[in-house]
This record gives structure tokens, sequence and C-alpha cells, in this order.
């Protein structure tokens, strides 16, 4: 059974970077709509209007001269004027596809410079379509924007603009926080939060029946806050966009567990369950992925991770002793399971700063990937260290 969900929910969710887009690009007094006059529209704080209709496809070019996508763009866009929603003298309509293909009647009027261009344009589009029957999906909106109003069709043409964008929208935003001067480690954090933010705002306005605006005075508030956060350089949770029930995350960690590195026969030998294991998994990679992003930011250095970790390496091995002497009537594996809580539940900073949860336990688990500690009493014995190492 054959669905286009996927295709219709990628439609659907484009409007939340395409937003942000017009978000970045806009000024003081600027509001930004969704769903209100059209996809996305801009109300200028002069009196203009950006319309935008966007248009998307998972397997190819939706712009095709035979598109019903096309031609009922163009034909909401005459409907929106004749029932004064829009003043043509004063709107620029801008349509967005995320796929590009072989070039064709949208491309003629985009390329319209002129009132010449545009009669050119419409009447290539015109005998591109003289064979299209009555019965074909596009006919009623063709013939009502070529045939019935093509004066309007001249204005909108004149004021028309084709944007390719690719994938789901992103990369242009990418480009656009750029021209903000964001230091390039930091840019998918900011579209990640102000993405989450948007998509919050726009779906509680819809659930409250109210129209989907932002105005750039909210927008700049929040664009500053998560810019002020990221310019503290603080310990920011790059991996916070993954939930522990994603898919994706769940598949790495299961595959990533099945190489067995040396931390997790640590984990093993101490009799640790499945459940248990993939936890210790999920947070030794997200440990792994902040620390490598914090470096690569410049939000730590070597000398500040080697403290960190040499704090952590003390209070194992004071925790260690302690356990030795307050704790003898345990055994072996429970020792080894006491410690590993009491080292998991150690609250330490980086920086004066509390780090992500997962970044003590990743921690510990790359520490004992190298040998610097273990969890069974006698772990130097069990895992003893190559020679060399």
């Amino acid at each position: 059974m054959k669905s286009n969900a996927p295709g219709q929910l990628l439609g659907f969710s484009m409007q939340f970077p395409r937003a942000l887009y017009h978000l970045l690009r806009s000024g003081p007094k600027d509001v930004v709509c969704v769903e209100v006059l059209g996809d996305v529209a801009t109300l200028k704080s002069n009196g203009e209007l950006l319309a935008e209709e966007d248009k998307s496809s998972i397997v190819g070019n939706p712009l095709t001269d035979k598109s019903t996508d096309l031609w009922k763009t163009f034909s909401n866009w005459i409907e929106a004027i004749n029932s004064g929603f829009i003043d043509v003298d004063k709107t620029k309509f801008l349509l967005y596809s995320n796929q590009s293909g072989r070039e064709g009647i949208v491309n003629r009027f985009n390329s319209a410079q002129s009132q010449a261009d545009t009669v050119s344009a419409i009447e290539y589009a015109k005998k591109k379509l003289s064979a299209t029957k009555q019965d074909h999906e596009i006919w009623p909106y063709y013939d009502f924007v070529v045939n019935r109003n093509e004066a309007l069709l001249i204005k909108i043409i004149q004021k028309f603009e084709l944007q390719i964008g690719n994938g789901a929208g992103y990369e242009e935003l990418k480009i656009e926080i750029q021209r903000k001067h964001v230091p390039e480690g930091q840019i998918e954090f900011l579209i990640e939060y102000l993405t989450g933010w948007l998509q919050k705002v726009i779906n509680e306005s819809i659930a409250s029946r109210k129209g989907a605006s932002i105005s750039w005075e909210d927008f700049d508030h929040q664009f500053k806050v998560v810019y002020d956060r990221s310019r503290c350089r603080e310990l920011i949770d790059f991996t916070m966009q993954y939930s522990k029930e994603n898919d994706k995350i769940q598949k790495s960690v299961k595959k990533h567990a099945m190489k067995r590195p040396l931390y997790l026969k640590q984990l093993e030998v101490i009799e640790l369950n499945e459940n248990e294991i993939l936890e210790e998994v999920s947070n030794y990679l997200r440990a792994d992925i902040n620390l490598e992003k914090w470096m690569e930011n410049e939000i730590i250095n070597d000398e500040i991770a080697f403290e960190f970790e040499k704090r952590l390496t003390e209070f194992w091995g004071n925790q260690r002793k302690r356990l030795k002497i307050t704790e003898k009537n345990l055994g072996e594996l429970e020792l080894g399971q006491l410690l590993l809580i009491d080292c998991k539940s150690r609250l330490e900073t980086i920086r004066d700063m509390t780090p992500p949860p997962s970044t003590i336990p990743g921690t510990y688990h790359a520490l004992a990937d190298d040998s610097t500690i273990g969890w069974h009493p006698n772990w130097e014995m069990l895992f003893p260290k190559e020679e060399g190492v």
C-alpha cells in the first residue's frame, strides 16, 4: 500500500525552516506569518508583503510544466488579489522549491524582467500547454490563471521570484546565520534551538485558533538569548536533540555495544544487565560527542579536560578505598556496582559550570576504556594492560 504521507509531512514541516529564514532576513517592526497569507509571509514595516508558497518533493521536481502545484499557486495568488487579501502592487511573490529539474515555464516566468519578457513567457506557456485537455487535473487552475486573468498574471510575474533550495530547507538557514558572524561549530545548535522555539510558538498559536505570527522583536529577543549563551561559551549539550528513544541513536548504541570495547567488558564483569549497559553506552557516546564539540569550539582545551579527568580519577580512588574499608561484607560484584554508582553520582564542574548529565559517567567510561580506572576490585588482574600501552 503506497502512501504520500512522507511527502506531505515534508511539505508541512518545511514551513518552519522557511519561516525562520525570513525572520533572519527581517527587520524591526516586520512580522512573519505561517498559514495566514499563504504558506509563509512577511509583512514589512513599510506596508509591503512578501508572499511565499513552498513546494516540496522527495522524488523529483515539484514544479514541472504540468504540475498542479505550479498552477494552483498562481491561481491562489490571483484569488487572494481578487478577494482583496493581497495588494498586487505592494506584494512580492516568492515560490520556493526544494528540488530542481529541467527548466520550463516557471523558469521563464522567473527570468522575465520587462513587460515584453513577461508577455513572451506567457505566450511560451500557452504554446507548451496548447494540447492540454479540459479533463486534465491542471486545467481549472491553468484556465483561471492564463485564459481568464492574464492581466493579473502579467503583474504577478513582474514581481515573481523562484527560489530553489535543497532537501528540507536548512542549508539556507546556515548561510543566513553565518552572515551574523556566528562560529561554524555553533550554527547547528542555534538552528535546533530557534527551530524548536518557532515550532512551539506556531503550534500553540494554531491550537488556540490564533494567527501564527511572529514579530521581529520577539524573534530578536530569542536570538539574542541563545547567541549570548553561545558567546559565553556555555557547556552546550550538542546531543540534546537526540532522545534516547530515537531509532537512529538506538541503532548506533547497539552497533557500538557489539564491538565490546574495554569499558563494556569492565561493566559486564560486574554483571550489569543489558538495559544498564545500553544506558552506559549512550552516556559514553554522548560525552564523547560533546567533548569533541567543546574542543572544536574552543569552549574547553586539553588542560581543562585533563584537570576534569584528574578530579574524577581522584574521587574514584578515594571511593574505592572507602568501600574496601567500610563494606567488607560485600562481594566483589556488589563492590564494583556500588563504586560505579558512587562515581556516576559524582557532582563535578567544568569551568565552574555543571556539564550535561551524560558527561561524568561517559568520562568515567572513557577512563575505564584507557585502563586508567576499573570497577571490579580485581580489574587490573582481569584486564591487564597490553605491553607498550
